[in-house]
């Protein structure tokens, strides 16, 4: 499935995070292995998930997971290197939300990624709190 154009571009993400390749991502070509491209996301997709539960007391968190992944690769990247991670809110429901990121190199982006997170308590999936709502509602993207 070709994605949005929007999604190519790296001024459609709100945050961005620069990742560098090690060589350890690398296949013996220094070519970017397919399955370390799930590791630059999850730095980014962590680092603003952990931003924002400290939004709420401890007592009034709830664990925020992941449900589902999808991702396209797009591009090559090669050993050695930098990746900006673009990262970003695509939808909020009442008790999950979708991250939108992008991979991009020198500006041209060579994978994307939609992860599916929901808001769970000790009885299942539960409302995400309000704090919560509103930091991740300002990194909304089109």
């Amino acid at each position: 499935m070709k994605p949005d154009v929007y999604r190519l571009d790296p001024a459609t993400y709100p945050r961005h995070k620069a990742v560098p390749i090690r060589f350890s991502d690398v296949d013996m070509f220094r070519h970017l292995n397919n399955v370390a491209t799930g590791q630059f996301y999850e730095e980014a997709r962590f680092e603003l998930l952990a931003e924002a539960r400290e939004l709420v007391t401890k007592e009034d968190r709830t664990a925020l997971v992941i449900a589902n992944v999808n991702t396209s690769f797009l591009g090559q990247a090669r050993y050695p290197g930098t990746i900006d991670v673009g990262t970003g809110i695509l939808r909020i429901g009442e008790r999950s939300l979708v991250i939108a990121q992008g991979l991009f190199i020198d500006g041209k982006c060579i994978g994307i990624a939609d992860s599916t997170i929901v808001s769970m308590g000790p009885e299942g999936a539960a409302p995400l709190a309000d704090p919560i709502r509103v930091f991740l509602s300002s990194l909304a993207i089109a």
